[in-house]
């Protein structure tokens, strides 16, 4: 990790603190996330597929800031890490913040809300390739219905500016959610969406070899020894990354029980489906365990 962004990791969750003791108005939530990944190193192959633990950990913080009625500028920063403990190599760091211009349109609970936003991010990956400036860009429309439901539908751009080729991935979503209310203490929200662009995938070296090799057949031949790829080990030695572009779906269900006023225990399953452009298919499901705790 360099120097500059460790001391940031060093300093932000004290700034922030003593941002909370003298302006109300910053509001701190921490989260810490469990993921069991089935096929967590995205292989097309069956013989590559592995499963583990991923883990996560961010602290962050926003400010609400009106501009005028209805109309208001929300800043949030945000610090972190992640890591796959099985295969240490996939550690990453990273800080970075957000800024969002949000309208609602209306008085009351029931108004639409329209938030454009835009954030910088740096990662810092174990992963020297993986080293990268992150630009997002979104656009949401979110509404609350009745007491119970509320639903948003979401479009965003992500483009990775990395030290090497094989991370430097851009792509843009479309996805909405549908929120329930349940109880006062119980929550389930439904997901769906789908991603168009370039997304790292990881082969071991076997399987690699026969796909440069045109083994898998003649698409595969002709098509993968154009991308960019680099052997870094990351799930054993003579693993590559490469970079591919296609399509993924997917969907989310997430159960989120209240356990106090400010904490809440998110319980999440995930599944994403991927096609690259010449139809070799990639599939993840995800199983998260969350903590979320608000200032």
């Amino acid at each position: 990790m360099s120097v500059p962004l460790r001391l940031v990791l060093l300093a932000v969750p004290a700034l922030l603190t003593a941002a909370v003791d003298t302006a109300p108005a910053i509001t701190l939530r921490m989260e810490s996330l469990t993921t069991w990944a089935e096929n967590i190193s995205r292989s097309s192959s069956p013989l590559n597929w592995i499963d583990a633990l991923r883990q996560e950990a961010h602290l962050s913080g926003h400010h609400l800031h009106p501009l005028a009625t209805g109309l208001s500028v929300v800043v949030e920063g945000d610090v972190g890490f992640e890591t796959v403990p099985r295969f240490v190599r996939n550690s990453a760091w990273f800080a970075g913040g957000t800024v969002q211009l949000r309208k609602k349109f209306g008085l009351g609970p029931f108004a639409p809300v329209v938030t454009a936003e835009a954030g910088l991010q740096r990662r810092d990956a174990h992963l020297r390739g993986d080293n990268s400036w992150i630009a997002t860009g979104a656009l949401r429309f979110a509404r609350r219905f009745t007491d119970d439901w509320r639903a948003s539908l979401t479009g965003d751009w992500r483009q990775a500016y990395a030290a090497s080729p094989t991370f430097d991935v851009r792509h843009h979503r479309l996805f909405g959610t549908v929120a329930w209310d349940v109880t006062e203490r119980w929550q389930l929200t439904y997901g769906r969406g789908s991603l168009w662009g370039d997304f790292v995938a990881a082969a071991g070296p076997a399987v690699w070899a026969r796909a440069l090799s045109g083994q898998l057949g003649p698409a595969v031949g002709t098509l993968y020894p154009t991308l960019s790829w680099e052997t870094n080990d990351n799930y054993g030695p003579g693993w590559v990354s490469y970079r591919a572009q296609g399509r993924s779906d997917f969907w989310w269900l997430e159960l989120s029980p209240a356990l106090g006023p400010n904490t809440s225990l998110p319980l999440r399953y995930e599944s994403t489906y991927t096609r690259n452009i010449i139809g070799i298919t990639y599939r993840q499901d995800l199983w998260t365990l969350g903590v979320l705790h608000r200032f």
